[in-house]
């Protein structure tokens, strides 16, 4: 190799090692401002005790109308805008099993267990369905 495609992949290896320090800052920061949230009881309704699976949320608005956990099978109906939607848990994971809406985008989401890079939205209800920690975080971002 010559010495400039030398230096051009460590500047760019430079420039990586840069955004991967900086991403784990500002997650980091964001991890304390969900702890510091949670703590403080900022949003209502949020589960206290210890779950199972993980904590999940159904957010309506900028309400979080359903908790669940995500390790305890079961069904749960709730009403959006456009009309009602049940969620199926079942094996710690979660998914949107029937909606009232013309899309069923939502429902071709799939089963979620967190680590989806997009939660389970439903454009027509204006539903989120997505972990503790970004339910916090959207929910202090909103209030």
């Amino acid at each position: 190799m010559k010495k400039k495609e030398i230096w051009i992949i460590v500047i760019i290896a430079a420039i990586a090692g840069a955004a991967i320090l900086i991403m784990n800052m500002v997650k980091a920061q964001n991890k304390t401002k969900t702890d510091e949230q949670a703590s403080a009881g900022t949003v209502s309704g949020m589960p206290t005790e210890q779950a199972k699976g993980q904590w999940v949320a159904a957010i309506h608005g900028n309400e979080a109308e359903l908790w669940f956990d995500s390790g305890v099978d079961d069904t749960y109906t709730l009403t959006g805008d456009y009309g009602q939607m049940t969620i199926t848990v079942k094996d710690n994971k979660w998914c949107v099993s029937k909606v009232d809406c013309p899309n069923h985008n939502c429902e071709q989401m799939g089963w979620d267990d967190g680590t989806n890079m997009v939660p389970i939205t439903c454009i027509p209800n204006n539903i989120i369905i997505c972990t503790y920690d970004v339910a916090l975080n959207y929910l202090g971002s909103n209030s």
